[in-house]
């Protein structure tokens, strides 16, 4: 009972009775999730964009609740080794940046005033983006070389006491993009020093 007990706590569960609950509950594949978030072209260009910016500048712009959203990806891109700032350093949109900085704009109406200027600034300036919108046909939706869309932007949500699902599945689909861009940058990498 203690080799059982002590392997179970070594592979990473609390005892026997998680593991034996793990075996029977094996959790499903995360495959059927990503699908229904994020297209496999979306994948593609995003896996594309991380390796082309992996050492360059990648800015986050937000605004409002957004702005939470766009903390949270800094972090995580800064974890891996991205180098991420948000909300900062606008002169980096200038047209002698644009193969030097990657920017993801966070919009729930994809509306958001300033983000549509800054957006504008960077196509004018072949500056690539990453739009996180609520609404795939918005104004930022269509500016950005990149749109992943939750579809899920309703005006009437705050008023009428709805749920707001932007927020939690954007941070879910960075996330599932997230991990498989790094799964293919790091597999590339270990390729290379093979």
């Amino acid at each position: 009972t203690a080799t059982i007990v002590n392997m179970s706590k070594k592979i990473g569960f609390s005892g026997y009775s998680e593991l034996v609950f793990s075996m029977q509950n094996p959790i499903a594949p995360s495959v059927s999730l990503t699908n229904e978030l994020i297209s496999d072209e979306q994948v593609t260009a995003f896996n594309t964009l991380l390796q082309t910016y992996r050492d360059h500048r990648i800015m986050v712009l937000a605004s409002g609740f957004s702005q939470n959203i766009a903390n949270y990806i800094s972090e995580a891109l800064n974890l891996y080794g991205f180098r991420a700032t948000v909300n900062s350093h606008l002169e980096f949109l200038r047209e002698a940046m644009e193969d030097n900085i990657l920017i993801f704009l966070i919009s729930n109406s994809g509306e958001t005033q300033r983000l549509i200027e800054l957006a504008q600034l960077a196509q004018e300036h072949q500056i690539a983006t990453i739009a996180f919108v609520g609404v795939e046909q918005s104004t930022i939706g269509s500016l950005a070389q990149l749109t992943i869309s939750s579809q899920t932007y309703s005006p009437k949500a705050f008023h009428e006491f709805e749920p707001n699902l932007f927020f939690g599945t954007a941070l879910n689909q960075f996330e599932l993009l997230l991990s498989g861009a790094l799964k293919s940058i790091y597999q590339r990498t270990n390729e290379a020093t093979d």
